[in-house]
């Protein structure tokens, strides 16, 4: 039944199936006070049929697990850290993910291989060559399914093109581990926000009304938003107001 109601409800935010979609998520907050039928797991088949003839993504990221001070990415084993959708996700069927030690990004459908087989060119996290790029590239859409505004992601990549001061602490090399025993090295740029909370919020008072739809999905909140519209007016608003999108703390 819970799956059913996710589709029907995602569809009635403008999702269709031949979509590309990176979808941020909060398990928690779509259950609310009582239990899913079938758990994270539905929770991903539904997302899956629910763009069964586009790509469905899911940041995977790992930036807690990976850090300055263990720098090794093995790319089938590094858990996400954001939560147990991404989770479920990484280790469900079909399911590509892109070469960055502390953002990568999961897909699954029809340009799930050719949108994230190129992440691993980028010196920052959400590069020209990241899939959270090639989403507004391909003009998809970027669905908050539960999640607060504050983790759109990909108002790190339109911030990478405007580079505030309070964005980086600096690049270190990380060694990644790929199938096959494979090993590379990748020097990247890490985020840093010392000082600043982040105010991604603010991106829905910079768009139109025909850029987004908020509703319910379950128990929680969900904002569809194209993906087009934020990078372009963001990026109009970063170049205005460089900290339009942060509090000083």
């Amino acid at each position: 039944m819970e799956a059913s109601r996710i589709i029907e409800d995602l569809r009635a935010l403008g999702i269709e199936a031949e979509d590309t979609i990176i979808v941020h998520s909060s398990y928690n907050a779509l259950q609310g006070t009582g239990t899913i039928k079938g758990g994270p797991a539905a929770v991903i088949e539904a997302l899956k049929e629910t763009v069964k003839n586009g790509t469905l993504l899911l940041p995977a990221l790992s930036y807690e697990n990976v850090s300055v001070e263990n720098r090794i990415f093995d790319l089938e084993n590094t858990p996400s850290c954001i939560g147990v959708l991404p989770e479920f996700m990484r280790l469900s069927e079909g399911v590509f993910r892109s070469v960055h030690p502390t953002h990568s990004v999961t897909a699954w459908g029809k340009d799930a291989e050719e949108i994230t087989k190129h992440h691993f060119k980028d010196f920052s996290p959400v590069g020209p060559n990241s899939p959270f790029r090639e989403v507004y590239r391909r003009e998809g859409k970027i669905v908050m399914l539960g999640a607060p505004l504050a983790r759109n992601t990909s108002l790190h990549g339109v911030e990478e093109m405007i580079l505030p001061d309070y964005l980086f602490r600096g690049n270190f090399d990380y060694e990644i581990r790929l199938p096959d025993n494979k090993v590379m090295t990748m020097n990247v740029l890490r985020h840093d926000f010392s000082g600043y909370e982040q105010r991604y919020d603010r991106v829905l008072d910079i768009l139109a009304k025909e850029d987004y739809q908020c509703g319910k999905v379950l128990q929680g909140t969900c904002c569809v938003m194209n993906a087009k519209a934020v990078w372009e007016k963001a990026l109009v608003k970063y170049q205005e107001d460089s900290h339009y999108f942060v509090d000083k703390l």
